[in-house]
């Protein structure tokens, strides 16, 4: 499977939800760096923070494009975040139920093998659209 190939199943096991699949695709070390400076190590700290925001929003992404060139993989993403309930304290903001916040991300992969070893990420562009 190609690397770009194996990246948009991984997309898709974030977008389901799926940790168990998640975390084959991550060393066990993994190191990630997220678009607000936070640093994550290891699959269960990625998972475990994930999880928490993907319980209160319907989150999802998707490949605009990504490209490898050795063992590095550069995507450019596109984020949602619909608020399942009001979120006074989330991480971007707060959010009423039904508000929308999006953000533009390119991200580099590192990896090894079929593992991501270190992951970072930049936010380019971020949106808030309120409830209707």
């Amino acid at each position: 499977m190609s690397p770009e190939a194996r990246f948009a199943a991984y997309i898709d096991a974030f977008n389901r939800s799926d940790y168990a699949a998640l975390c084959e695709f991550y060393a066990p070390d993994v190191r990630l760096v997220i678009g607000n400076g936070t640093e994550l190590v290891g699959r269960e700290a990625i998972v475990a923070f994930y999880k928490p925001v993907k319980a209160v929003t319907a989150r999802t992404i998707v490949i605009r494009q990504c490209f490898h060139e050795g063992c590095v993989l550069a995507a450019e993403l596109e984020s949602e975040f619909l608020a399942l309930t009001d979120l006074p304290d989330f991480l971007s903001g707060p959010m009423r139920r039904g508000d929308r916040r999006g953000h533009s991300s390119v991200v580099l992969y590192d990896f090894a093998g079929e593992h991501y070893t270190r992951i970072r990420a930049a936010v380019m562009h971020r949106t808030f659209t309120p409830a209707a």
